[in-house]
């Protein structure tokens, strides 16, 4: 089902781990990310074919994770948007990563963990370093660099129809993924969101929002590495910090995501650790 968010912008969240998106526009038709699961990945195209979506003008990726920019192939050839920072982790995906995050879902997801191995990969063809603005007839959007979840992310923002299409650097009432993160830049990303000219955000996954998600996750963030760092003081060790640091109950756990959140809030916490052990070795 395509949700329009505003005349000729809608979003699906009908596919897994993540949502996508659609900008029409006179140039044709900007995608923002692209379902993982590449039967998913085609089931999108069809579905925007029978919309009678016209060309496809480009791709955003905003990041380099592959709920975002797996899917790419079954819309090339076309332009891909995203930051020179993913180039990097896309190659490792070629090399080693598909093989260990195929053995990571196999027993979840053995469809998946199949298809990996035939999954063409598409880094971008237009770097986004700081931010680019696409002229498309009647459509202006605006794609920006803002660290944080990732070092490569990106937010999609359509100023006249005050959208902004967030990526994974917001979350609506649901525990974030911080095992990429510089956790200081991102509370900066999100207070440099609060104070943009935004209605509607589209999360990375989830339901859109407004501006309401976004104190509760920079209080996660941060009392996370409060927390943390608390932990490290005492000189516990990662594990023990895993341990000893929570959060579980700081959002609602689905039952059917339980899993997939215990296993996120493990590598959040090991990356928090990270940052700050890596913080004080830096202070001498």
């Amino acid at each position: 089902m395509l949700e329009e968010l505003a005349p000729g912008v809608y979003i699906s969240r009908d596919y897994w781990h993540g949502n996508v998106g659609l900008i029409a526009s006179a140039r044709g038709a900007l995608l923002v990310d692209m379902p993982m699961r590449p039967w998913e990945a085609e089931d999108w195209c069809r579905r925007l074919q029978g919309e009678g979506v016209g060309p496809i003008f480009g791709v955003v990726n905003t990041d380099y994770h592959p709920e975002h920019m797996f899917g790419n192939a079954a819309v090339m050839p076309t332009r891909i948007l995203g930051h020179d920072a993913s180039l990097k982790p896309i190659e490792k995906y070629r090399t080693s990563g598909l093989d260990r995050l195929a053995e990571e879902i196999g027993e979840d997801d053995p469809a998946l963990a199949a298809a990996l191995a035939d999954v063409e990969l598409f880094e971008p063809e237009i770097g986004v370093d700081d931010r680019v603005t696409l002229h498309l007839g009647d459509r202006r959007v605006k794609v920006i660099h803002m660290e944080g979840h990732t070092p490569a992310s990106l937010v999609v923002y359509l100023p006249e129809e005050r959208l902004l299409f967030a990526g994974d650097n917001l979350m609506n009432q649901e525990h974030p993924a911080l095992y990429d993160a510089n956790t200081e830049a991102w509370l900066r990303t999100l207070r440099r969101i609060r104070s943009m000219d935004v209605d509607v955000i589209v999360p990375g996954e989830g339901a859109p929002c407004g501006k309401e998600v976004i104190d509760p996750l920079i209080e996660y963030i941060t009392e996370m590495r409060r927390r943390t760092a608390e932990c490290f003081a005492t000189g516990a060790s990662r594990r023990d910090c895993v341990e000893k640091v929570g959060m579980l109950d700081f959002f609602p756990v689905p039952e059917e995501k339980a899993t997939r959140i215990r296993e996120r809030r493990r590598h959040s916490v090991e990356r928090v650790y990270t940052e700050i052990r890596l913080a004080q070795r830096d202070d001498g």
